[in-house]
Parts: C-alpha cells; sequence; structure tokens
C-alpha cells in the first residue's frame, strides 16, 4: 500500500487526533466492535469508514463469517472519520455539548461505515429509529 500523505498532513492529522483523543476514546469505547476511532484526512467525500490493522481484512471477515462453522477470526476495525467533513465539526460540537446525541451519532456513523465496507448492522432497527430520530429534530 502507498502512502501518499506528506509529512506536514501526517503531523496535522497526528494534532487533530491527539487534541480531539478524549473524544475519540469516548466513541471507541462505545463501539464494542472496533479496536481504534481515528481523524483521517485520505477520505475524498464520505464522512467514515472502516479500515483494518493486522492480518486480516474485512474482506477476509466476510468470508470467514459465510463459513459454516464460527471460527472467532476478526478483522482489527478501525473507524476512520474524515477530519476535512462537516461531520467531524459536527461531533466535537457534539461531545462538548450534548453527549447523548454524540453517542446517537457514533451509533449512525459506525453503521453507515459498515453498510460501505458491506458488513451487516447488528440492529437495523435501532439505526432506523436513530436515524429517524435525528432527522425529526
Amino acid at each position: 500500500m502507498f502512502d501518499l500523505e506528506s509529512e506536514e498532513e501526517k503531523k496535522e492529522t497526528e494534532k487533530v487526533n491527539k487534541d480531539n483523543s478524549d473524544m475519540l476514546k469516548e466513541m471507541n469505547d462505545e463501539l464494542k466492535d472496533v479496536n481504534e476511532v481515528k481523524f483521517s484526512n485520505k477520505l475524498k467525500s464520505h464522512p467514515v469508514a472502516l479500515t483494518t490493522k493486522g492480518d486480516v481484512s474485512i474482506e477476509m471477515q466476510k468470508v470467514f463469517d459465510a463459513m459454516p462453522n464460527d471460527m472467532g477470526i476478526k478483522a482489527q476495525k478501525i473507524l476512520e472519520i474524515n477530519e476535512k467533513h462537516p461531520i467531524a465539526e459536527k461531533l466535537k460540537d457534539l461531545y462538548k455539548n450534548d453527549k447523548d446525541e454524540f453517542k446517537v451519532y457514533t451509533k449512525i456513523l459506525y453503521s453507515e461505515a459498515r453498510m460501505i465496507a458491506g458488513l451487516p448492522i447488528d440492529n437495523p432497527t435501532e439505526i432506523s429509529k436513530l436515524i429517524c430520530d435525528v432527522i425529526s429534530k
């Protein structure tokens, strides 16, 4: 994999992650299935994406999940948030001013990242309700 980030971009992203480490940790704690939550400058238009670290990719996890016996092999998922997307500022604002709504956005964004990656959503009814609640405000 090519690393196309400049040193300046890497330092800027590291600073954003460090400055928001408490918020990112709270998101990570809320999402039991994620190994890490971080800001990224690699995303173009999507607000979030799931990536992995380690030997098992998301595509490999899909294959393992489709097997008849549960082998217990899971990808180490990273939720990446597009630091340039308006949702990044919204999350920062909610973290400071409305922790309950912050948790709702965390769940919705993680579900969005799972859908984009082609993974199932654990509780689609709950996510649908959360989306409706956010839209109707």
